[in-house]
């Protein structure tokens, strides 16, 4: 079974075979990638187990679902034999025209539907939102960072030469896709194009052109080397006639990252085949499609109007392993892939020697009902990202929405409050900033106007009579005090409403909303003149965690005199243990800028304990650390809260990235296995290596450069053994090559590792050419079903 989990909705289901490798997601600036924002809701379509052979969807709308649109369609006609589903891309005005004259049975559409829309019976089943991704060209002589204004201000031709956002002294062309685009449309509603554009219409300035045609391939082939447009971050991500812009340090694998548009699926009449395929999407596997299209989604802006919607474009390169090709024996590398399932819920040795069930016919057996998503409690984050700049992440139950909305909720808002040496409870604050966020929403970047100051942060709704009917509150967090030549720099984000400090009337004074408090990641001492780095680690769900630091220049340079090289951050399991005196259980590094300040890091194996630090690696080897974290316990699963006591930085705890609602963890027994590379080794022979590469694996060739190997569907079953659920999984062999496992990060001329469910993904740098071969191992063939397809994308 799949972990399925998001950003907006956090599930959790048991993976039944542990792990041999880390979905290691190694983004465009080698962070890990996150899941998208699939909205996950209840089940309302029948799912049926069969439909007649000649059963055709048709469906039409926005190029922007074009990925997960061929992803669907790829799994729904596997599931359906003789199915089809027919897809096009005419736009999301067409598509509705379309499906309001009963052409087309779905629109699959890049906005949110109006209300002259739904007037027309039309009915919305929300999948996602999908990252906007700013984009310049391959050879573009820009490499630097913008920020959310410089990008609505060269949208604007305000901005018109790249020296004036650190770049080369070349004139900017700014490509704009036609008035008709839904990614066009979507930006329109952020606050920073209605401040720029003063509330008019949104046009390029001299320095622009608008292209004819609402596809990446007509922007891509007018960029040029000074040009910078926009596009769907799926149609970015892999593609080689582009190169993504940073901004503000955070690429769209980040939930940061400022631009996103919204998608879902509109229906009117169903007949069953619609519903199949609306069913098929809103359950696994059908939701990760969604999940393995996009980056994360970034805040929605404030609901617009109507908007119409883009045509096609290309999707990332995949190749799928090949048939076996005649090989030499090769050896080297560590067999080490069965030792971890003879460790696994119930070992490869339980596998191997199994009972065997007597010969019977077989009988499909009925579909597994897959567990309902849990729902966790509403929360919320603040966390600091330098003296100007905070960031709020929180989460809403459907219950507590529906609940507010009952006593006169009305419109959604986001409250940051400065609460600098009082108690709330029964002062009240020294000011507080006020900002629309849509229901969809799920985090902000928020300006801060004054900096050395305590704030925390309320999600909440107002009433027709302007009563604050709050949902859930932040603990309070300490923003750093600018350096003296940073005193006077503006906010990053500026808006109307954030120029206006409201003062409130009291916030009815509520310790923690929707949970017990847990001390969040506390951050201390980040004023410019400190001289001690530190680090919180802060997990956001059971697979990944958050680590932000700051490590002064002067320490920095102190570490580089002494033999530091190369800046790393380290991730160490110490469950049960101090580090002081006893050795983590794992560490994983990662590799990171001096520039950076952040990290979002990939959990193997929750319900553990985890601490990061930062430091330098010298060239023998030896680590020099600059700042460690205080552990933190990551949850297996998330069902009353999320997880417990954030870290605390190295230093006296203070505020920091605060988090609410968060239940306490409890320690479970720790069972510890040391493999011997010789004792505990199982010895394949050359004739039996020889054998799985020529008669028995599926390989593909790997040239020079990364990939992402992942299974895109399929499983591998006992159908004779009844009731035993398919498990998404597969044995890599890499060999003949040299490569670099990124979970490693070693360099070698061959290696073995798994695949284990839909989110597992191995990140592999080949450095000479290498084979690739994928297979699965048994010790009987008469009651083996399914077929996993491996996915081999090079990035």
């Amino acid at each position: 079974m799949r972990l399925n989990s998001s950003v907006l909705r956090l599930s959790a289901t048991v993976l039944t075979l542990a792990a041999a490798t880390d979905a290691i997601a190694a983004s465009l600036n080698r962070r890990p990638t996150l899941i998208s924002q699939v909205i996950a809701q209840a089940p309302q379509f029948t799912l049926p187990d069969s439909l007649p052979a000649d059963t055709v969807v048709r469906v039409d709308g926005s190029s922007s679902m074009r990925v997960p649109n061929e992803g669907l369609k790829g799994r729904f006609e596997g599931k359906y034999s003789g199915s089809r589903v027919e897809l096009a891309e005419s736009g999301s005005i067409p598509a509705l025209e379309a499906l309001d004259a009963g052409n087309i049975d779905i629109a699959a559409i890049g906005r949110p539907l109006t209300e002259a829309d739904r007037a027309k019976g039309f009915r919305e089943e929300k999948l996602e939102r999908e990252k906007i991704a700013v984009i310049v060209g391959p050879n573009s002589a820009f490499d630097g960072d913008l920020t959310f204004e410089q990008f609505a201000r060269m949208f604007k031709g305000e901005i018109t030469n790249w020296s004036e956002v650190g770049g080369p002294n070349l004139p900017i062309k700014f490509v704009d896709r036609p008035d008709s685009s839904d990614t066009r449309f979507a930006l329109s509603g952020y606050d920073v194009f209605k401040e720029v554009f003063a509330g008019g219409p949104i046009a390029v300035g001299a320095n622009g052109v608008q292209v004819a045609e609402d596809t990446t391939e007509a922007v891509t082939a007018e960029l040029g080397e000074n040009g910078i447009s926009y596009t769907i971050a799926d149609q970015a991500i892999g593609n080689s006639a582009v190169k993504i812009v940073p901004m503000h340090k955070t690429l769209p694998d980040d939930p940061r990252y400022p631009y996103s548009q919204p998608r879902a699926y509109v229906y009117k009449d169903l007949n069953p085949g619609s519903e199949a395929l609306l069913g098929f999407a809103t359950t696994a596997p059908g939701q990760e499609v969604f999940a393995a299209a996009s980056p994360a989604a970034s805040p929605s802006p404030s609901p617009v109007a109507e908007s119409p919607s883009p045509t096609p474009t290309p999707t990332p390169t995949e190749t799928v392993a090949a048939a076996p090709a005649e090989t030499a024996p090769a050896r080297g590398g560590f067999p080490w892939w069965l030792l971890p399932l003879l460790a696994a819920a119930g070992g490869l040795l339980w596998w191997l020697t199994r009972p065997k069930a007597a010969p019977a016919p077989v009988v499909a057996a009925p579909p597994v009902p897959l567990p309902p998503p849990v729902r966790p409690s509403s929360r919320v984050v603040l966390t600091p990202y330098n003296c100007r700049d905070a960031y709020a992440y929180w989460e809403l139950t459907d219950d507590q929405k529906a609940d507010l909305k009952r006593r006169g909720g009305r419109d959604l808002k986001l409250k940051l409050l400065d609460v600098t040496d009082i108690d709330l409870n029964r002062q009240e604050p020294h000011s507080v900033q006020m900002f629309d966020v849509a229901e969809t929403d799920q985090d902000r970047h928020l300006p801060i106007a004054v900096d050395d100051r305590d704030y925390l942060v309320e999600v909440g709704y107002t009433t027709a009579d302007g009563t604050w009917l709050p949902a859930v509150r932040s603990e309070h967090v300490r923003v750093p005090a600018c350096p003296v030549e940073a005193a006077d720099i503006a906010p990053v984000v500026e808006t109307p409403e954030t120029r206006e400090f409201v003062q409130a009337a009291r916030v009815p004074g509520v310790a923690v909303l929707g949970g017990a408090a847990a001390a969040g990641a506390a951050l201390v001492g980040l004023a410019g003149k400190d001289k001690t780095g530190r680090i919180v680690l802060t997990p956001r769900d059971s697979k990944t965690a958050y680590a932000y630091w700051e490590v002064p220049d002067e320490q920095k340079a102190d570490l580089k005199a002494k033999g530091g090289r190369d800046f790393k951050l380290k991730l160490y399991d110490v469950t049960n243990i101090d580090l002081d005196k006893q050795s983590a259980h794992d560490v994983k590094t990662y590799d990171v800028s001096e520039l950076d300040q952040d990290y979002h890091v990939p959990i193997a194996t929750p319900d553990r304990d985890y601490l990061a630090e930062v430091g330098y690696t010298a060239a023998d080897g030896t680590w020099l650390p600059a700042a460690r974290s205080e552990h933190v316990r990551v949850p297996s699963v998330f069902a009353d809260g999320i997880p417990a006591a954030g870290a605390v930085l190295g230093g006296v705890a203070a505020g920091g990235a605060a988090i609410a609602g968060l239940t306490q963890p409890t320690y479970t027994s720790v069972t510890d296995l040391k493999v011997d590379s010789k004792a505990n080794c199982f010895l394949l022979s050359d004739l039996e290596i020889s054998r799985i590469q020529n008669d028995i694996a599926v390989k593909t060739d790997l040239a020079p450069g990364k990939y992402a190997i992942r299974i895109a569907e399929g499983a591998f079953d006992y159908k004779a053994e009844v009731g035993h659920p398919g498990e998404p999984w597969v044995i890599l062999w890499i060999y003949n090559g040299k490569v670099i496992n990124q979970k490693t990060g070693v360099p070698v001329g061959a290696t073995w590792s798994t695949l284990n469910g839909y989110d597992d993904v191995l990140h592999l740098e080949v450095l000479e050419p290498a084979k690739l071969d994928a297979f699965f191992v048994d010790t009987h063939l008469e009651d083996n079903e399914g077929v996993v397809k491996v996915v081999v994308t090079k990035e």
